[in-house]
């Protein structure tokens, strides 16, 4: 079984550690990991392989998969961009052939089932990361993604003495699998042992922190409250919408912080973890036993 790997011309300025963080919740969850194959190369793999299909994809031209490709579609997400060519008259052939998919989140599986795909709402694997067995003593505020015009939002004294972190836009010399992959499992153990409080508009920190049982307050533009991909957030902590342009954003964040929980508690959602998992294995073992199948019909004939 192979996982998603982020090693195209598409991320050789930058990359979101999200991305990276989205394969380590996802390889916890598999039996074995024999290698990767790259998300927006999947029409060019050459050999036979099982591949979990989460997240969502830049380059549609690359799409569908290889027939190489066995994909398991759990916490998969289209974006609007991308509706044109993952429901073409070959995409909806293939997601049927594969069906039922696993959606990410309400949107995408509204899509689905409006091009007769039969779909569930599976959430993300990063809501499957252990719980921590206990809060820093004194913990951190740490402020992710958060733009110069959204820290207006925050309190002056959470913001003094916060850790600021992009993992959205995090550059190398070399775009290497291993290297990133354990910058993201480093990130995820600073956010593990350190933080209070994460703040952030990132939704791959959210979810991954939620799951540790890290309090979350995410911020997200007042300008994009039909963006679909976050509304898996809206059901587990909430989104505070801010703003994120405009003469007057600065002044109207720090109104609309007053109308902010700062001071949230951390969730339990350990029965959620378990679903999540049940519904992945039954996924898996879905795919594994249509291919098993698929190749023995080919030795009879």
């Amino acid at each position: 079984m192979r996982v998603l790997e982020f090693t195209s011309p598409v991320f050789q300025r930058f990359f979101n550690l999200g991305d990276d963080i989205q394969t380590l919740a996802m390889s916890r969850l598999l039996p074995h990991v024999d290698g990767h194959v790259c998300r927006e190369a999947l029409s060019l793999v050459d050999s036979e392989c099982v591949v979990p299909i989460n997240g969502f994809f830049m380059n549609t031209e690359n799409w569908p998969p290889s027939p190489k490709v066995k994909p398991v579609f759990f916490a998969f997400h289209v974006r609007p961009e991308s509706v044109g060519i993952i429901f073409s008259t070959e995409g909806v052939a293939y997601l049927k052939r594969w069906q039922p998919i696993g959606c990410r989140d309400l949107g995408t599986l509204e899509l689905m089932r409006n091009h007769g795909i039969e779909a569930y709402y599976s959430r993300c694997v990063t809501l499957t990361l252990p719980r921590r067995q206990s809060a820093p003593a004194k913990g951190e505020v740490f402020l992710v993604g958060i733009s110069a015009t959204a820290r207006q939002a925050i309190p002056a004294d959470l913001r003094k003495q916060a850790v600021t972190v992009d993992q959205a836009k995090v550059r190398l010399p070399i775009n290497n699998t291993a290297i990133k992959l354990a910058l993201a499992e480093e990130l995820l153990v600073q956010y593990r042992d350190r933080a209070r409080l994460v703040i952030t508009s990132k939704i791959h920190c959210a979810l991954p922190c939620i799951a540790m049982g890290i309090p979350v307050v995410f911020l997200y533009d007042n300008a994009k409250q039909q963006d679909y991909r976050v509304s898996l957030i809206k059901d587990l902590v909430g989104i505070n919408y801010i703003y994120e342009r405009g003469l007057f954003a600065r002044f109207l964040n720090r109104w609309r912080s007053r109308s902010i929980d700062w001071s949230p508690a951390s969730l339990d959602i350990e029965q959620m973890k378990i679903s999540i998992r049940e519904q992945f294995s039954s996924a898996l073992q879905r795919v594994v036993s249509l291919s098993k199948n698929a190749v023995n019909a080919n030795e009879i004939h």
